[in-house]
């Protein structure tokens, strides 16, 4: 599916957080050679005549996340000049592209909400872990650390209620079996 210029809209979630502009997403500090990379990079997608197409910027951000670890605010806005597109734009595509990061989060937390889990305490765990961790509106914990996230069916229904911690699928784990999850990480 493709992302338009006319479907790009704000929301807040795990890739809606403000940090810093520019420097290295983990850590907040400039290098020098980030910099050189990054405009390396600008400069090669400047000159291509597919710039603006969604492919090209998926591209574009996965390398530039390469560099800082993710995509602040200021390299959105970086980003959206060398395709030539809205900032809005690159938004979208963030938010399509689940691996494309625009907090430095280290760990993420992908909760079922679908029929089965829910009924199985999903919600409830959903709950607890927001309390605990601290997740405001943006997803992202207190200390930046972990990106809590919902999704309406990981497709494990048998086993529910389910969980992803980083990548791996968890099944009928509690708060804290998810919290313990995370520390073996």
């Amino acid at each position: 599916m493709e992302i338009n210029e006319n479907d790009a809209r704000g929301g807040a979630d795990c890739h809606d957080s403000g940090y810093h502009r520019g420097g290295d997403c983990r850590d907040g500090s400039i290098d020098v050679g980030q910099d050189e990379r990054m405009r390396e990079i600008l400069d090669y997608y400047r000159g291509l005549p597919e710039r603006s197409s969604q492919e090209t910027i998926v591209e574009l951000l996965r390398e530039l996340q390469e560099v800082y670890g993710c995509i602040s605010p200021f390299v959105l806005e970086q980003a959206a000049e060398a395709a030539g597109v809205r900032e809005s734009m690159i938004q979208a595509i963030c938010k399509r592209y689940p691996s494309l990061k625009t907090a430095p989060y280290a760990h993420e937390i992908v909760l079922c909400t679908g029929r089965n889990c829910a009924a199985k305490g999903s919600l409830a765990v959903l709950d607890e872990l927001k309390k605990r961790l601290g997740v405001g509106k943006s997803g992202i914990s207190e200390d930046g650390a972990v990106c809590l996230r919902t999704r309406n069916c990981l497709k494990n229904c048998r086993k529910a209620p389910n969980v992803m911690v980083d990548g791996r699928m968890c099944s009928g784990l509690d708060a804290e079996g998810i919290l313990r999850e995370l520390k073996h990480r």
